[in-house]
């Protein structure tokens, strides 16, 4: 219960927190949690990490002075192709092998060979001697030392039986050298014809690897395919086979690979490398404890680290938070003065980022509201009068309708059917006035058109010509009901009642892209430049006012209610020319839409 309290109150404080104290805790908070978390990984795990990488490095040295030593291996092998492609050597073997050399013809020839063996290794450190044996078991070598004692029978097996590169054995009775050796052919013939065996110094492969860092923190020594350690800087312990249980992973392992290991108490780190395709085996053994210094190193800059970034992030977070929040506190103040009904604010803040859209669209939003209160309240104030007028047209409609029809048979019966069709014309008008509908097709439009201009043809006499021009397919376009009625009532009372003589009306109507245009003209006396500016001024709804032209402004308010503001009613006129209205409405919709509209 009093945990679910202390939830309850911590929530209603942050929820209360202003938005800079949020941003600056929440930053603190993203800085510090995820410093801590990375921080107590980081030291739970730099024991391993540093031991991967001090693993590779270690693999990457070893790899390195592995082909080292392979490379060295190698130029004894082109010293070896040398030697057996030389022809004097090749023929001193055949002749030892024939049987017939006399003791001074073998020591005059084993002289020779010896100065060739002799310059063909006096310029390397490595090699101690080099020996060639007949296969009858003459001797041509280097030094005054035997060297065939040195070898067991398994040796000289390995010898005899090897016919490319060079066979590395080491020595078990000499702790000094391994020896190198194959059997050698007649490059004429392909005929064995010979022995090569070379003394190889132990302490040449000693020197590659004993500056480097690894002989300093723990061992590094080479083995071969039986364990036996071939170079070591201790020289006691060469041809000797450690005892530790490491030995048999390593050469049942691959040819490269490290793992950790206890050797007398002590946890070691195990690294080995294989030396090109002899066998042998690079081995490192460096104690564990070298990489917990690393760490101890690692933890204490960790924590320096950690200090002062945390103390950067501070610094940062509060920063960052007043930049953010700054903008909007003082967007919150203009929201305060909006709420008071003070619509002419503006915000302003220079940026892309989301504050600055954030204000743009603050200030259009003022803008949009302004227009939009000023648009409703015309609006309204165009359905007060709309209804006002359809209420005095609803004033005992049935009772007109019915007089009129009466009006109507009694002409009819007194033999007026003049009287009778000019009734029936108002009858018709009447009713469709006080319909409900308030969208009609276009040919139903100039139909009541007609019906309008057939009373008043009565009322003026001859006083003017009526015409009409109409693109068939504008016949079926749906359009708001009345539209044309009172700009053609406004061409006879305004234009040419007051003219001297006849004059015309003519309507038409075409497409103009996606748009129909209705024109009507007359050849009136037109309208005064001052009363025309009045007008034009009341239809781009910058009058408040108007005087005149109230049926044209009624006529252009209700198509921009139906269509928008790109459309509706503009008007030209000369004085004592004519007067020429035009209309435009969208032609959307398609024929089969039209039609149905007009069957209604």
């Amino acid at each position: 219960m009093r945990g679910t309290l202390l939830l309850s109150k911590l929530k209603r404080v942050s929820t209360d927190l202003s938005i800079r104290n949020k941003l600056f805790i929440s930053f603190l908070l993203l800085n510090f949690i995820p410093l801590a978390i990375i921080g107590a990984l980081t030291y739970q795990k730099s024991n391993l990490l540093i031991q991967e990488k001090t693993n590779d490095y270690t693999i990457d040295l070893l790899s390195e002075v592995s082909k080292n030593i392979e490379l060295n291996l190698r130029e004894i092998d082109r010293l070896y192709y040398a030697i057996f492609t030389n022809p004097e050597v090749r023929r001193a073997l055949v002749q030892a092998n024939s049987g017939q050399l006399s003791m001074v013809d073998y020591l005059s020839l084993s002289n020779g060979i010896s100065q060739i063996l002799y310059a063909a290794i006096i310029d390397r450190d490595d090699v101690e001697n080099v020996h060639l044996f007949s296969l009858n078991g003459n001797v041509f070598q280097t030094g005054n030392r035997s060297f065939a004692t040195d070898l067991n029978k398994a040796d000289w097996d390995q010898i005899m039986d090897n016919k490319g590169n060079l066979v590395w054995l080491n020595l078990d009775r000499d702790p000094l050298f391994i020896a190198g050796g194959s059997s050698i052919y007649d490059v004429d013939n392909l005929k064995k014809i010979g022995y090569f065996v070379l003394e190889y110094k132990k302490t040449a492969l000693y020197k590659y690897y004993n500056q480097i860092k690894l002989t300093q923190q723990g061992e590094l020594f080479i083995i071969d395919q039986e364990g036996q350690m071939i170079s070591h800087k201790n020289e006691s312990m060469i041809n000797s086979r450690p005892n530790a249980a490491y030995i048999n992973r390593i050469i049942g392992g691959g040819k490269q690979g490290n793992f950790s290991e206890q050797v007398d108490g002590r946890r070691q780190i195990i690294t080995y490398q294989q030396i090109g395709d002899i066998g042998w085996k690079l081995v490192s053994v460096i104690p564990a404890e070298n990489y917990w210094i690393q760490s101890l190193i690692l933890k204490n800059w960790m924590l320096l680290i950690f200090l002062s970034v945390f103390i950067l992030a501070i610094l940062l977070a509060y920063f960052t938070s007043n930049s953010i929040s700054k903008p909007i506190r003082q967007l919150s103040d203009m929201m305060k003065n909006v709420e008071h009904d003070r619509l002419d604010v503006s915000f302003q803040y220079n940026s892309r980022n989301e504050i600055g859209v954030l204000s743009r669209n603050f200030n259009r939003m003022i803008v949009r509201i302004s227009y939009l209160i000023n648009q409703v309240y015309q609006e309204e104030l165009l359905k007060q009068r709309s209804q006002l007028k359809y209420l005095m047209f609803q004033i005992n409609p049935h009772f007109l309708f019915n007089t009129l029809e009466t009006i109507n048979w009694l002409a009819r019966i007194q033999g007026a059917p003049d009287v009778g069709k000019l009734s029936k014309a108002l009858g018709d008008l009447m009713r469709e006035a006080i319909k409900g509908k308030e969208m009609v097709t276009l040919d139903r439009e100039i139909t009541n058109v007609n019906k309008y201009v057939y009373i008043q043809n009565y009322r003026y006499a001859d006083k003017f010509q009526f015409n009409i021009d109409m693109h068939p397919d504008t016949l079926r376009v749906v359009v708001p009901r009345f539209i044309l009625q009172p700009l053609v009532e406004n061409a006879i009372v305004h234009g040419l009642e007051l003219k001297l003589g006849q004059g015309s009306i003519e309507i038409r109507s075409c497409f103009q892209g996606n748009n129909l245009v209705l024109t009507v003209t007359d050849e009136g006396q037109g309208i005064e430049p001052a009363q025309l500016f009045e007008i034009q001024k009341a239809l781009s709804g910058k009058a408040e006012e108007v005087q005149t032209g109230i049926g044209l402004l009624n006529v252009h308010q209700r198509i921009q209610l139906h269509y928008g503001k790109a459309y509706g009613l503009s008007i030209h006129s000369t004085f004592g020319s004519g007067t020429t209205v035009q209309l435009v409405l969208p032609s959307s919709g398609g024929p089969g839409e039209r039609l149905s509209e007009s069957s209604t």
